[in-house]
């Protein structure tokens, strides 16, 4: 599950810098030229504004899975940790006699 977490949140960071070259690089503005009766490709005046809004989400969701699966691995080895204390001290209530 924390493996499972981790690497959906490392998707979306790729997608998020793969989403910022693309708007960023690629989007135009087509035009059409009356007089010669094509369009004109201009690059998009906001493709730079759009890009990094869109990297922005798309960082704030992948870090928060991030630190999402960082917390339930913390918690789970917390857990297992806990469980052979306990053991421990079953044994030696087992080994001392005494009964819970």
């Amino acid at each position: 599950m924390v493996n499972f977490i981790k690497y959906v949140g490392f998707a979306i960071l790729a997608a998020g810098v793969i989403t910022f070259l693309y708007l960023g690089l690629g989007m135009k503005t087509y035009e059409p030229g009356l007089s010669e009766g094509y369009t004109y490709e201009e690059p998009h005046p906001l493709r730079w504004v759009y890009a990094i809004a869109s990297f922005l989400s798309c960082a704030f969701f992948g870090s928060v899975l991030l630190g999402i699966s960082r917390i339930v691995q913390h918690k789970e080895s917390e857990s297992e940790y806990l469980k052979g204390i306990h053991e421990d001290i079953r044994h030696m209530k087992a080994r001392n006699g005494i009964i819970d």
